[in-house]
């Protein structure tokens, strides 16, 4: 039964290797020289015509897609596809006990310990009620037990397949989260077993963006479908709540369109390029922000 674990994980570890390679692409497109001032001539033409939003939302999307591949190849495992200890749910623990259901557990914690785009795994059972966290610690600190009214699960359960959450306030430790859930079953068209999640970490797509090193009057934002910033690549706002659901290019963006609009926020005025980013029935939107005057 182990060495069927242990093959699983190899492959899980190839494709986070691969994502991993393939996010450093930016990189190697938008600096593909060693000048300084080409490379910033290059940023801004790259800019102001849309192209950087659009390179930077497709290797967004190729992340997230493989991130919840690497759910979906461990939801099909043994081990995953059960929830066998559920009669030993505690709602004091808010699911079962660190001692229950081990090979679970320790299945998440390789997938933590090798994958830096979740900062936690859960498990749900089928009408939503808490199963298992990790790291434990997450688990005790949640506030509620049944989650079935969050989006991440009702997508899910209605589309069958992987699904994105939007931007929400963690019942366990009070900060931004996104998941993205995958639904269990025991072989197709059987009932529904589970919601496999992983809680993504918000902060990696900070330092993904600030890795570009732009210059100081370009910003990069990730936004969800609320409006909600996902990711930043300014370290001065990146904690900063903010709100695009008002801005032209959000609008544009959320509905499919690529594009340049120029708009004034708070009497400055700024060249925003967008592009869409759709994934797992989600679209997100990536603007690019240039201070025009």
């Amino acid at each position: 039964m182990w060495k069927v674990v242990t093959v699983t994980l190899i492959m899980v570890l190839a494709i986070i290797s691969y994502s991993s390679m393939k996010w450093t692409l930016i990189t190697n497109n938008v600096y593909g020289h060693d000048d300084t001032n080409n490379n910033n001539s290059l940023l801004y033409q790259l800019a102001n015509n849309g192209t950087l939003a659009k390179i930077i939302s497709s290797n967004l999307v190729n992340y997230l897609n493989e991130s919840a591949s690497i759910l979906r190849i461990t939801g099909i495992m043994q081990e995953v596809s059960n929830a066998q200890y559920s009669d030993k749910i505690n709602s004091s623990l808010h699911g079962i006990s660190e001692s229950d259901d081990i090979e679970k557990r320790q299945i998440a914690d390789s997938i933590l310990e090798h994958a830096d785009a979740f900062e936690a795994i859960t498990y749900l059972l089928s009408n939503g009620d808490m199963y298992m966290e990790e790291p434990y610690n997450r688990q005790l600190g949640l506030t509620r037990d049944n989650f079935a009214y969050r989006d991440y699960y009702q997508g899910a359960v209605s589309t069958k397949q992987a699904f994105l959450g939007d931007v929400i306030m963690s019942s366990s430790t009070g900060e931004k989260v996104a998941l993205i859930s995958v639904p269990i079953y025991l072989k197709e068209g059987s009932s529904l077993v589970g919601i496999w999640s992983g809680v993504l970490n918000l902060d990696k797509f900070n330092n993904m963006l600030r890795a570009l090193s732009l210059p100081e009057d370009i910003r990069v934002v990730f936004i969800d479908g609320n409006g909600q910033k996902v990711g930043d690549s300014n370290y001065l706002l990146s904690n900063n709540f903010e709100s695009f659901v008002d801005l032209s290019s959000f609008k544009l963006g959320k509905s499919g369109k690529s594009g340049n609009v120029s708009e004034v926020i708070n009497g400055t005025k700024y060249l925003y390029s967008y592009a869409p980013a759709s994934i797992l029935s989600k679209t997100w939107i990536v603007i690019v922000m240039i201070r025009a005057g």
